[in-house]
């Protein structure tokens, strides 16, 4: 058996399951969570100790959302486990919500209020607290502040418009069951980002060159889709991965102009030590994430 093969078995629901049994053996106190992926615990982690604060808390990453629901399945399955602490964590995605699809035991499962855990990086107020945290500007000292704050909406703004078509292709895909391997593509691969504007360079051919086995996709459907998006909010519900890494090289080049000598940006040169990358980004800027209501309302229920 290879190495991959082998991580992959490890993260297989009945694997896990068996993994979970022998933590709760020997730690029944315990907060147990189970996670989509590597990334999760970076940002769920800080928030479970500060609202749940448990005894210990225990992880598993099981490699997808679907493993994610097998897990909380065959564990509800065994009585035995019921006074078990179990916290199960998925993204919303483009799928219907859990909480509409799962019709019973799923107060133990928290579902992101967004796309992904991606989506509460990417909010102003997120990038406000950074400019003031990070930059140490502060908006009632300084007019760098409103401008850099003004600028990012302005792009992110002109980013969704780019991507909306690119977003709605990809959701109409999922929902006739096709599977895209997305995880090879960054953002850059569809637009151009810079601090001065933001162009696509897509279009329906591009992406069903690009993804032979995707389906066709009519121009109602896609258009539906659209409305769908529209009515939600682009920043909520668009692919979190391009999200975040929008916001990851927005953050990088403003960061660069910052340090500079001259900027057309700001009135003075600063010293911004801030070092983010596609790979740290989530565990560095945690701090700084979203906490919605209802993820503390489902941590808080643990204490």
């Amino acid at each position: 058996m290879t190495v991959e093969n082998l991580r992959s078995a490890r993260t297989r629901p009945p694997a896990i399951f068996m993994q979970f049994t022998r933590q709760y053996k020997q730690f029944n106190l315990a907060l147990f969570c189970f996670f989509e992926g590597d990334d999760d615990s970076k940002y769920y982690g800080i928030r479970i100790k500060s609202y749940a604060r448990p005894e210990k808390d225990i992880y598993f990453k099981c490699n997808g959302k679907a493993n994610v629901l097998d897990v909380h399945k065959i564990i509800e399955s065994h009585g035995e486990y019921k006074s078990a602490k179990k916290a199960y964590f998925i993204d919303r995605d483009f799928d219907d919500s859990i909480y509409v699809t799962q019709t019973a035991n799923s107060s133990a499962i928290y579902e992101t209020p967004c796309y992904s855990i991606e989506n509460l990086y990417t909010s102003i107020t997120t990038f406000q607290e950074i400019i003031r945290n990070e930059f140490n500007i502060f908006p009632e000292l300084e007019t760098d502040f409103q401008k850099v704050v003004t600028l990012y909406a302005l792009r992110q703004k002109n980013f969704h418009e780019e991507v909306a078509l690119l977003n709605a292709w990809i959701a109409c895909q999922r929902n006739l069951g096709r599977t895209l391997n997305l995880s090879n593509y960054e953002i850059k691969k569809f637009v151009d980002i810079s601090l001065d504007k933001i162009e696509s360079k897509y279009t329906l051919v591009t992406l069903s060159n690009l993804f032979p086995d995707s389906a066709s996709i009519s121009q109602e459907a896609i258009e539906k889709k659209l409305d769908e998006f529209h009515s939600e909010g682009y920043q909520k519900c668009f692919r979190g991965k391009f999200e975040l890494d929008f916001f990851c090289s927005f953050l990088k080049k403003l960061i660069e102009e910052a340090n500079q000598a001259s900027s057309c940006y700001f009135s003075t040169k600063l010293k911004v030590r801030l070092k983010i990358s596609r790979d740290n980004i989530i565990s560095t800027l945690s701090q700084y994430a979203e906490n919605p209501p209802c993820l503390i309302s489902f941590l808080e229920s643990f204490k």
